[in-house]
C-alpha cells in the first residue's frame, strides 16, 4: 500500500543507524539519530528534539488544568497536543505518579528511586 512506503523508508533509516526510534508499532516516534546532530555540529538541536516535547506539554496540561478548574479528560489533551489517546494515556499516568510521589513526599514519605 501507499501508506505504508513512508513507514518502511523510516524504518530503513533506523536500521541503517541514522533515526532512532521508539515506542511500539501503535505508538511509534522517530528522531535523528544524534550521530546526525554531531556530524551537522548540532548537538543543540538534538537536545531541543529530545527533551523540549516533554517539558511543553506537561507546561500545556497543567495550563489546561488550570483553565478548567481543575478537570481535564483525555480527549481534551488528545486535542491539545495533537498526539493519539494511547500517548495520552501514558503521559497523564506519569504525570499522576509523579504528582502522587510528589504528595507523599511532603507528607513526610521518604520514597526511593
Amino acid at each position: 500500500m501507499v501508506e505504508d512506503l513512508p513507514k518502511a523508508v523510516v524504518e530503513k533509516l533506523v536500521e541503517a543507524g541514522l533515526v532512532d526510534a521508539s515506542g511500539n508499532n501503535k505508538v511509534r516516534f522517530y528522531i535523528l539519530n544524534s550521530e546526525v546532530y554531531k556530524e551537522q555540529d548540532n548537538i543543540v538541536g538534538h537536545v531541543r528534539q529530545t527533551g523540549i516535547a516533554a517539558v511543553k506539554y506537561e507546561a500545556w496540561i497543567m495550563e489546561l488544568i488550570q483553565k478548567q478548574n481543575g478537570k481535564i479528560t483525555r480527549d481534551n489533551v488528545v486535542e491539545l497536543l495533537n498526539v493519539t489517546p494511547l500517548q495520552v494515556y501514558c503521559l497523564l499516568k506519569k504525570y499522576l505518579i509523579r504528582v502522587v510521589l510528589s504528595l507523599l513526599e511532603m507528607d513526610g514519605w521518604h520514597i526511593m528511586s
